[in-house]
């Protein structure tokens, strides 16, 4: 099997209020293809029996028309010939959806929502939730930006069933003059929700833990090991927060992705590029990942895969016929790059 996490900027520019296709619609000018036509080559290499998608087209009503993730979603995977075809989606966040595309030959997929409604400890994901976050005593009322998506998957083929989490987790971007005046105050209060939202899902991943269960957790966390002097202050990022506790060694997910490296460009390897708020400077990072219970086997050695073309290839393989179609495709895609994982 080979399951995918794609966070697609902005998809929903990309479809009318018709649930339609933008044939032409491009997320920068000075891309080479348009930004359906460059998803659905990109996926199409990937060919993934899963694709966890974040920053999926909105469901929402207007006055002229119902839109629909859904919808969205399957028209595209449709005109693009993909085997995963089939859209499930979770709770409405209004923008910037979570959804998974997936091929209903290989697979069953269903929404599967726990927690205990009204609960303010364990609520579902689209309820809000209490947590302390500062480790100051005082429980602080939490909400996820945008409620993850928790769905249970069959396997066809025979295959041990599983439990995936797509995630699309708060950002620690500061976006406004406003905020920037307070860049210390807003920084460390984005951290602090962000841990919250990791704690949730963790939660949750431990309630399927005690039975045995396959987990999975994929998507933009947001945050990554040595991302900014936060982690030092606080002594842990929300990907060691999800991942789970040194004391408990047989409960920790794992991912095989490998501890990013300073280098020349930021991060690397990584799965985005964001720019420095206060020097403006480009950092790599590496924020899009996927995460497993160590019941889940990789296939081989290069099981995990980040598909980074600045990373794949060199510049000079980069320009070769081979090369160059996909390049373009990822590059004008999205400003993340998709990660695939193969397990047995």
């Amino acid at each position: 099997m080979r399951f995918a996490a794609y966070n697609i900027e902005h998809f929903d520019r990309a479809f009318t209020n018709q649930n339609v296709p933008e044939p032409d619609h491009k997320r920068q000018k000075k891309d080479p293809l348009p930004q359906i036509e460059a998803v659905g080559k990109v996926l199409a290499e990937i060919d993934a029996d899963l694709i966890g998608i974040t920053e999926a087209p909105n469901t929402a009503s207007s006055a002229n028309a119902v839109k629909s993730t859904v919808a969205c979603l399957e028209a595209f995977a449709a005109q693009a010939g993909l085997r995963a075809r089939k859209c499930v989606f979770g709770f409405n966040a209004g923008t910037q959806e979570i959804a998974v595309l997936y091929d209903p030959d290989s697979l069953d997929v269903t929404h599967k929502p726990s927690g205990t409604a009204g609960s303010k400890k364990s609520p579902r994901f689209d309820e809000p939730f209490l947590y302390d976050a500062d480790e100051d005593g005082l429980q602080e009322l939490h909400k996820h930006d945008r409620p993850p998506l928790e769905v249970h998957v069959e396997r066809k083929d025979g295959g041990a069933p599983m439990d995936l989490f797509v995630v699309h987790a708060k950002s620690k971007g500061i976006f406004n003059s406003v905020d920037l005046v307070h860049l210390e105050r807003t920084s460390r209060r984005n951290r602090l929700r962000l841990f919250a939202q990791a704690a949730s899902i963790r939660e949750r991943v431990d309630r399927l833990m005690v039975d045995d269960a396959r987990v999975m957790v994929m998507g933009d966390i947001n945050d990554g090991p040595g991302m900014d002097e936060h982690e030092a202050k606080f002594g842990r990022s929300a990907v060691e927060i999800i991942m789970g506790d040194l004391f408990e060694p047989d409960k920790i997910l794992r991912c095989y992705a490998g501890r990013p490296k300073w280098k020349r460009f930021g991060w690397e390897p990584s799965t985005t590029r964001f720019f420095d708020q206060i020097t403006e400077d480009p950092i790599n990072a590496m924020i899009d990942l996927i995460m497993t219970s160590q019941s889940i086997k990789p296939a081989g050695d290069d099981a995990y895969r980040i598909w980074n073309p600045y990373e794949m290839w060199t510049k000079k393989q980069r320009e070769t016929a081979e090369n160059k179609a996909l390049f373009e495709a990822l590059t004008s895609a999205s400003d993340h790059f998709p990660v695939s994982f193969d397990f047995d």
